[in-house]
């Protein structure tokens, strides 16, 4: 019998194999490593004006500035499109990122970090790597597989010395008194997030509803699960809950309401104005010290706040940027991209894939007819033709071969393109728009003239999929669109009793081995799918990815991803490239935005020149 023990330090993996019998120890190594160079092109770079986008992405390096000392003071303002729906850490996937902290996160020093960091990551994406997390609540976690048992175990040493931050104008507040987090707040709070009947965590990761969660030092936290949950038990527990004072759900029930907000993270919740703003303020007494370049060494924050101006109106949100009166906008179009470089030059800016890495797709029920016949799903597949999407309605500024998930850095070992040795000649005839073939294979299918359909869409998607609709019209596929207020069709998605097809984005590729968008009951898999091949493929990979992530997310590619494209399973769609821009008085900043899984953390370590912004007239 073998178990693997995992040793996690501040973020750095250790591995050891514990001998119970005979055998020679296993060699493992110490961390993942990075993908090899890439096989197939990369994301395209933000062009400089609207002429073809370019075919690769070059890669930011973290290139060293002169050394310039940061500065404390300043607030950063930030937009938000409306009100703030929850403020509940256990009603959503993690808490406020600003107040609340988790047991470990992204390492800012593993990525750019204004150009001072080591440029192992760009943290534009939620990324769930092992070996790019830091402990936070958390200063040590590792981890033991005990395959003899089916068991795995996760063990937390809490760090001494954080507290919550105290708000003397917050009744909850002044409850907790600024006091240590101490492991049994850990017990608590993870308990909670996995019994809560209404929580996130509750109805999201059902698998971790048994695991035992108990106190087994004055610094030591325990989970003990069943093996095949262990790694939702390291991620979901680690990285996307934050860790809470148990006196203020226990007294005032109501976390939803900001005026409970209480954690241990550099800022304070201090007002919520709702269709205004919300505003949160300096906590004076967080922990941290800035953890690279010149400034390395000093206690964080440097902001004095955080602003959040409600702005619903698109142009009203580019407006404010043009004029300085907020410091960043991200989601912004190929085409507001486009005209900020003309009017606004002196902006940064830095390009992604939106959405996370996202697979967007179009979701075919295979339980029921047409669609649990494979020729009808390739001949759909066929005659949509996603380069001409990505041409013309992104203006070239999109990934068009996204099945499973799109190129991203972080997660390139799990991208099957065109060009991959792993693609096969199925895989990339699918790919090839052929109306006739498309015929051809309907009519084999007892559909020579085609057949109606429905799609389940909100009123913003009807341009897109128009182009869809006209392009399956071709060959015979009356295509209605069918359009429901946002919540109808949400609830529709959740309850799962949608008619026929439905487009879906599915989780960050971050969360790849959560499988929801392959298998299970989720929202997310809408196209009712249960294949044997890929249940047993994922397992796999699941209990790979706590040892090897890439030859876990190499399974994913050759196994799953190949089957989904061969099979049809979904018509995955073209994913645009959405851009983010910022004044260069944010200094520091190298357009990070999820420093680790939706950890939105990066204010932690920037500086506001207040100096620079007066003199470019702001």
């Amino acid at each position: 019998m073998k178990k693997l023990l995992w040793l996690v330090s501040s973020g750095m993996i250790v591995l050891s194999v514990l001998i119970a019998a005979c055998g020679p120890a296993a060699t493992i190594p110490t961390a993942p490593t990075t993908p090899a160079a890439p096989e197939t092109p990369s994301a395209p770079a933000a062009p400089a004006a609207p002429a073809a986008p370019t075919t690769e992405k070059p890669q930011q390096e973290a290139v060293k500035p002169a050394p310039e000392a940061p500065k404390y003071g300043g607030t950063l303002t930030q937009s938000l499109s409306g009100d703030v729906a929850r403020f509940d850490p256990f009603a959503s996937v993690s808490g406020e990122a600003l107040i609340h902290q988790e047991l470990w996160m992204g390492d800012w020093a593993k990525g750019i970090a204004g150009g001072y960091g080591a440029g192992e990551t760009d943290w534009n994406m939620s990324s769930d790597l092992f070996h790019l997390k830091k402990g936070f609540i958390a200063e040590d976690t590792k981890w033991i597989i005990d395959d003899a048992k089916n068991e795995g175990t996760i063990i937390y040493q809490i760090r001494q010395g954080i507290h919550y931050g105290l708000n003397p104008a917050s009744e909850a507040s002044r409850l907790v008194g600024g006091r240590e987090v101490t492991a049994d707040d850990v017990v608590a709070t993870l308990i909670k997030r996995v019994t809560d009947p209404s929580g996130y965590l509750y109805l999201s990761n059902p698998e971790l509803k048994v695991a035992k969660i108990t106190k087994t030092g004055p610094w030591e936290v325990t989970v003990k699960l069943p093996l095949p949950a262990l790694i939702s038990g390291i991620t979901r527990l680690t990285d996307s809950t934050s860790i809470l004072p148990p006196e203020v759900w226990q007294k005032y029930g109501d976390l939803a309401n900001w005026r409970n907000a209480v954690g241990a993270g550099p800022f304070m919740l201090a007002e919520y104005v709702p269709g205004s703003a919300v505003v949160f303020v300096r906590n004076p007494n967080y922990w941290e010290k800035d953890p690279i370049g010149p400034g390395k060494g000093n206690q964080l924050p440097y902001l004095d706040g955080v602003k959040r101006i409600i702005i619903p109106d698109n142009s009203t949100r580019l407006a404010a940027l043009r004029t300085g009166k907020i410091d960043i906008l991200g989601s912004v179009t190929w085409e507001e991209a486009i005209n900020f470089r003309k009017t606004t030059p002196a902006l940064k800016e830095q390009s992604q894939t939106s959405a996370d890495g996202r697979g967007d797709a179009i979701k075919l029920p295979v339980d029921r007819a047409p669609f649990n016949d494979v020729r009808v799903r390739r001949a759909m597949f066929m005659a949509t033709d996603l380069k001409a999407i990505a041409e013309q309605y992104f203006g070239g500024f999109a990934q068009w071969v996204t099945i499973g998930w799109s190129d991203t850095k972080d997660y390139h070992a799990i991208y099957l393109g065109l060009n991959d040795p792993e693609m096969s000649e199925l895989g990339r005839e699918l790919y090839t728009y052929n109306p006739e073939k498309a015929r051809q294979l309907l009519k084999e299918a007892g559909y020579p003239n085609g057949f109606k359909t429905s799609i389940l869409l909100t009123a913003t998607q009807v341009d897109f999929f128009s182009i869809i609709k006209d392009m399956w019209a071709k060959v015979g596929i009356d295509l209605k669109l069918d359009v429901r207020e946002t919540t109808v069709v949400n609830n529709i998605k959740r309850s799962r009793t949608h008619e026929a097809l439905t487009q879906s984005s599915g989780n960050p590729v971050g969360a790849w081995y959560l499988g929801i968008n392959v298998q299970g009951a989720s929202e997310y898999n809408t196209g009712m799918l249960d294949d044997p091949a890929i249940n047993d493929a994922l397992d796999r990979a699941r209990r790979l990815a706590l040892t090897d992530a890439n030859g876990a997310m190499r399974i994913y590619k050759v196994e799953i991803s190949k089957r989904l494209l061969e099979q049809a399973y979904n018509i995955p769609l073209p994913n645009g490239y959405r851009y983010d821009f910022w004044w260069p008085w944010l200094k520091g900043y190298s357009g990070e935005t999820h420093v680790g899984y939706q950890n939105l953390i990066w204010p932690y370590y920037i500086w506001y020149d207040t100096a620079l912004k007066k003199s470019m007239g702001f």
